[in-house]
């Protein structure tokens, strides 16, 4: 196996990986998307809310707010406290505003600074004068696969495009390059060539433009990686969390064969 970081930031990672199966890679976006424990907000208790959108709705939104996630928190099942509302497993987030103003995310004063809204200028609700509201959203980790509240990232991937083309088959390449969506394709010398490969969809409209001289397929064992951080944590921290978590499931699975 081989792997090569493409790209690198903040909130976005995309690396080139072969020598591995649909299969492989397939199981490193289900662990992302469904299996690493992130904080969000679990329940919202009000204790007022004279506004025009109701608790529900509110409730919802705070639900999916992407909030910061250190380590060394617990999941409520793992926690002594048995009903969640403990320093260990869970972080209160308290609002209070009265209007007229827009009471916004980072307007929620945190029990715990390292976590807090990724988008502080999130906006909450509005309120009209006289209105009020006041509330605590308790912030609990959770799984992806348990709602989308959870889910640190988008993780997606593709085949590594592979594009063949017959140099002697045209003389014009126009209708083959005004049919590409990524603007890819260019003529240099005379001859059709792939600006960047990478960047192909696999969408194929340039075969179905120009179906004598261009096949457009994927390389069932080379793979284009991508993770998009909802800014709970960074996208190297999501992965590393996403291989320790398949790491656990392939070590209990050795065990449990040889038990048998």
């Amino acid at each position: 196996m081989e792997l090569e970081i493409r790209e690198i930031g903040d909130e976005n990672l995309r690396f080139f990986i072969s020598g591995v199966t649909p299969a492989f890679v397939n199981s490193i976006r289900r662990t992302i998307l469904q299996e690493i424990p992130v904080m969000a907000v679990d329940e919202v208790e009000f204790a007022e809310n004279d506004s025009v959108m109701g608790d529900e709705v509110i409730a919802h939104r705070l639900g999916q707010m992407p909030l910061t996630t250190p380590e060394g928190y617990l999941l409520p099942s793992e926690c002594d406290c048995r009903e969640g509302r403990c320093s260990n497993c869970s972080v209160d987030l308290t609002l209070e505003a009265e209007g007229p103003t827009v009471a916004r995310a980072g307007d929620m004063d945190s029990s715990d600074p390292e976590v807090a809204p990724v988008q502080p200028d999130a906006p909450v609700v509005r309120l009209e004068e006289g209105q009020k509201v006041k509330l605590t959203a308790i912030v609990r980790l959770g799984f992806g696969e348990d709602h989308a509240n959870w889910q640190p990232a988008i993780a997606s991937y593709k085949y590594l495009p592979v594009i063949e083309i017959d140099q002697d088959a045209r003389e014009d390449w126009e209708e083959c390059m005004d049919a590409c969506p990524k603007n890819i394709l260019e003529v240099e010398d005379g001859e059709l060539v792939v600006t960047d490969r990478e960047e192909c969809t696999l969408c194929k409209a340039c075969a179905e433009a120009c179906p004598d001289a261009i096949e457009v397929s994927g390389d069932p064992s080379k793979f284009i990686f991508k993770i998009e951080s909802t800014g709970c944590m960074s996208p190297e921290r999501i992965l590393k969390k996403s291989i320790e978590v398949l790491k656990d499931k392939c070590d209990q699975f050795s065990e449990g064969v040889e038990r048998l």
